[in-house]
């Protein structure tokens, strides 16, 4: 089960028409219809009464076929017992006692005179107990298969893509400022999900990062289905994500004593550098920044197969921390804070904090989308390829999420909770000896995966009252055509299969149809009446004749003989007259 927070119940329709359910299959996926969860257990319900029903119209046609197949021999007694029987029981357990009853009956008879007798009795015995059997499974399975998850389409006028007005620093701010929930919701997620939850294993992490001089660094892997963002259509788009972060000292540059600073050149670049401030006050969380490597042309990669190139800085030194830690974002030292530190006014003060000049992580990582076989070079040549026919407010959304590491946008709208160390900031300090790269960026990829598979869903977390135009509008303002081929998920709906829906009812109408049609011709013949008509009329006669005399008639076979015997001698059509007599 995924973890994540609910959508407003105006970012989702119910009812008609239909929407296409992603499934994972091979088929893509299925027609299906949403109402609300109320609505689902209400249908449930009656689908259960529904097949029951069903399957007791059937067992009277089942019947007519039986006597149908069923040639009597009115001078054998015993047999036709058992079909009197068996047609006038109302449901397979009145007839399962009765044949049961039956044969336990037949036990002290030789079995010379009741030769041919049993096996039939023994079929529709069988007969019988299967019908009972599936008549209860098929209440059961019926109905459960009728509700196939909780997911619903989503509502077009609630589709929300910001739309850039410009690349200035302040544009980019207030599209971060959005952003950033969703972030946080995906962040949060992650956090939920322990080591063996389904989301948690969606990432292949592999992770060296041995103790002293080693090379350290660590590898992983994810992929994101169509199935997971949710699509409607383009069953076979998936993204392929893999990439490798080196623990890397070289970045780190010297520390400015005089501004309590540590200074970075990523890459060895002499016009980049990114500084992390020491906390000798004790008021922030170890956290992390991700910077991108900054290509001469903006739109280098919009050219190129996406293959980037990102760092990440972890901001913990000259953290306090409650215990010593050894990992190399965390490793710690020993220091006695001195009367006018803010450490000095604690009544028990930390003893190690985190040594300064931490190393980076430098990291390569290539995204390629695929469809059908065919792969792309980055995001950008997908939304341009005309045979998606993408609306436009998606290919803005999707460029926005994916022309750059998934992971960068994370890490930086994220902010002071960007690594797990941060959950253990309490008091002015945190616990660096449980604190380590592999933890945080685990949970930071798996917040990534999360964030990638949600990117449509979360289309509709953000209000449209952001005075910042609607990308997913056209000119006349209203939603673009196929804005909402995508689901989401809600505790709030039932979803119906379609062909469950229509087929069970219709099923039904069409047995009873079939059954009066036969009652009809049996009733009302045009011609002669049907053989198995007749063989139902003695079936009946003799039971009712049978129940007047005696009720317990039944229990003695060769009482209920003589009854269905009288019974057959005075119904002329199963005693014509024979020709060569007189």
């Amino acid at each position: 089960m995924d973890v994540f927070t609910d959508v407003e119940a105006e970012s989702f329709r119910t009812g008609l028409p239909p929407f296409r359910r992603p499934t994972g299959t091979k088929s893509g996926s299925e027609f299906c219809i949403a109402v609300t969860s109320g609505e689902g257990q209400i249908l449930t319900a009656l689908y259960s009464i529904l097949v029951t029903l069903l399957f007791a119209v059937c067992w009277k046609l089942l019947g007519i076929i039986v006597m149908s197949l069923s040639t009597p021999d009115y001078k054998n007694i015993l047999r036709c017992i058992a079909l009197v029987g068996f047609w006038n029981a109302r449901e397979p357990a009145g007839a399962t006692n009765f044949i049961l009853g039956y044969l336990s009956q037949l036990r002290p008879t030789q079995r010379d005179k009741t030769k041919g007798i049993r096996r039939p009795a023994v079929a529709l015995l069988m007969l019988g107990v299967v019908w009972l059997l599936a008549t209860n499974a098929a209440s059961i399975m019926g109905a459960s298969k009728l509700v196939v998850g909780d997911v619903a389409p989503a509502n077009p006028n609630k589709v929300y893509v910001p739309k850039l007005g410009g690349t200035a620093s302040a544009d980019l701010m207030r599209l971060q400022a959005l952003r950033a929930p969703a972030t946080l919701r995906s962040l949060g997620s992650a956090e939920a999900a322990g080591n063996d939850h389904t989301m948690r294993k969606r990432v292949l992490f592999n992770a060296n990062i041995p103790s002293g001089d080693s090379p350290k660094y660590f590898t992983y892997k994810y992929t994101v289905k169509a199935q997971d963002m949710g699509l409607q259509k383009w069953h076979d788009l998936q993204q392929e994500v893999s990439g490798r972060c080196e623990v890397n000292s070289t970045w780190f540059w010297r520390t400015e004593e005089g501004e309590d600073l540590d200074v970075y050149r990523p890459w060895g670049l002499e016009n980049k550098t990114v500084n992390v401030a020491y906390d000798g006050e004790r008021k922030t969380a170890p956290r992390a920044t991700a910077i991108l490597f900054p290509y001469t042309d903006a739109k280098f990669l919009e050219h190129q197969a996406a293959e980037h190139q990102y760092g990440i800085i972890a901001h913990s030194s000259h953290r306090a921390s409650h215990r010593p830690g050894t990992d190399p974002w965390y490793e710690t030292e020993s220091f006695t804070p001195s009367e006018n530190d803010t450490d000095a006014q604690i009544v028990d003060p930390a003893s190690n904090r985190v040594k300064g000049g931490r190393p980076a992580l430098s990291c390569t990582q290539k995204d390629v989308w695929s469809y059908n076989g065919k792969r792309f070079k980055n995001i950008f040549e997908l939304t341009f390829d005309k045979s998606f026919n993408f609306p436009d407010g998606w290919s803005t959304h999707l460029q926005l999420d994916f022309s750059r590491p998934r992971v960068f946008d994370v890490i930086n709208s994220a902010g002071s909770s960007s690594l797990v160390s941060s959950t253990t900031f309490v008091g002015g300090r945190f616990d660096a000896e449980t604190s380590t790269i592999e933890k945080d960026m685990i949970r930071l990829f798996t917040a990534t995966w999360i964030s990638s598979a949600h990117t449509f869903r979360n289309m509709l977390m953000v209000s449209q009252d952001q005075n910042i135009p609607n990308a997913a509008r056209n000119e006349a303002g209203q939603p673009q055509a196929g804005v909402d081929l995508f689901v989401v998920s809600t505790p709030q709906v039932a979803t119906l299969r379609l062909t469950v829906l229509v087929a069970v009812p219709a099923l039904l109408v069409f047995s009873l149809s079939a059954l009066w049609i036969l009652e009809c011709c049996g009733k009302y013949p045009c011609g002669k009446r049907p053989a198995w008509y007749k063989r139902t009329l003695f079936a009946e006669g003799a039971y009712q004749l049978a129940r007047a005399q005696a009720p317990g008639i039944f229990t003695d076979p060769e009482r209920m003989g003589k009854v269905v015997q009288d019974c057959a001698d005075r119904i002329p059509e199963l005693n014509p007259p024979n020709p060569t007599e007189g």
